[in-house]
């Protein structure tokens, strides 16, 4: 990979906090009020993954890296045939979304591994990731454990109990959409506006690798798009909206986006998506019930509506517009 380029000196840039993983595996009071503070603040941080305990994560995360430039230099021809026409499962090619401004698509492609399928060892599973299950299975296992610790500190921080902790809406072996997923951004125009459409994410917390700048948020209470410095040794995590909506809403979960920041650099991230069970019942951003399924669903058909039909929802970016306009006020 080639040197990292930066962008221009004159954009705006997110000061986001750090909450340290092994703190938190030793339920550390304080860290633990830090997380929820920042989960109600922000809902996205970095996450400091260095410690004994889970450093092993950075080291499956750079053999990914290099399996994704091998995989996505593949001719299209090659990558289709991992197409499973699913929003969980294989291969999205480019275009398939918007990108972010108005008449634009998306630049990017994906190949996603669903935490079941690799849990059962399914013949589904692209032949690439079945060519490297210990890799694949190491790499899942710590990303879904570091997802899951923080949802366990979020509850004890809450005190809460029983049903009501939020790991029992996120059971291993219960039906979801929790999946992996590797994104390339081509090489692309500055000028085309393709990049990653405004959006909140679908599930419960993301945790994303990238050492590539790319990535922009908007903070409460700034209309402000933010570059988030990519940071070695760490993850950066947001909440997505079934966390937000599981909470009452008491946390946010950040509007963000992708746009290119270099002509000549390819880009590429990895996403673990933790959700929740496909029969939990939320209370979304305009107060219907659904499942998180159904949720889900919607919101990727939503993903690839036009710019104008998305401008009429609010399910794009999850009631967050709304959110913070309030908080301007």
């Amino acid at each position: 990979m080639s040197a990292v380029k930066t962008p221009s000196p004159n954009s705006s840039f997110a000061s986001l906090e750090t909450i340290d993983f092994s703190r938190l595996v030793d339920k550390d009071p304080a860290e633990q009020l830090k997380l929820l503070a920042l989960s109600v603040k922000d809902g996205f941080f970095y996450l400091d993954l260095q410690g004994p305990r889970i450093k092993k994560i950075l080291e499956d995360k750079e053999n990914v890296m290099r399996m994704m430039e091998w995989y996505f230099a593949l001719p299209l021809e090659e990558k289709m045939k991992d197409d499973r026409h699913t929003h969980t499962h294989g291969y999205k090619p480019p275009g398939t979304f918007t990108g972010f401004r108005k008449g634009s698509r998306d630049c990017y492609e994906t190949l996603k591994v669903a935490y079941a399928e690799m849990v059962a060892h399914s013949e589904m599973l692209p032949e690439a990731v079945k060519e490297r299950m210990q890799l694949f299975e190491s790499f899942i296992g710590l990303s879904h454990f570091v997802n899951k610790t923080l949802l366990t500190s979020l509850s004890d921080v809450l005190s809460l109990r029983g049903p009501s902790r939020f790991e029992e809406h996120h059971r291993n072996d219960k039906p979801s959409n929790t999946t992996l997923v590797l994104l390339h951004y081509p090489q692309q125009s500055l000028d085309e506006g393709m990049g990653h459409n405004k959006h909140t994410d679908i599930g419960s917390l993301t945790l994303l690798f990238t050492k590539q700048w790319g990535l922009q948020l908007q903070q409460p209470g700034s209309d402000d798009w933010s570059f988030v410095a990519p940071r070695e040794g760490h993850a950066i995590i947001n909440v997505g909206d079934s966390l937000r909506f599981l909470s009452g809403k008491k946390f946010n979960s950040c509007l963000h986006r992708v746009v290119p920041v270099a002509e000549d650099e390819d880009r590429y991230s990895i996403a673990y998506f933790l959700r929740p069970e496909n029969a939990v019942h939320l209370e979304d951003s305009e107060g219907r019930r659904v499942k998180a399924e159904e949720w889900h669903d919607q919101k990727y058909v939503m993903f690839g509506e036009t710019h104008e039909k998305q401008s009429q929802s609010s399910m794009l970016t999850g009631g967050m517009e709304s959110q913070l306009v309030s908080i301007q006020v």
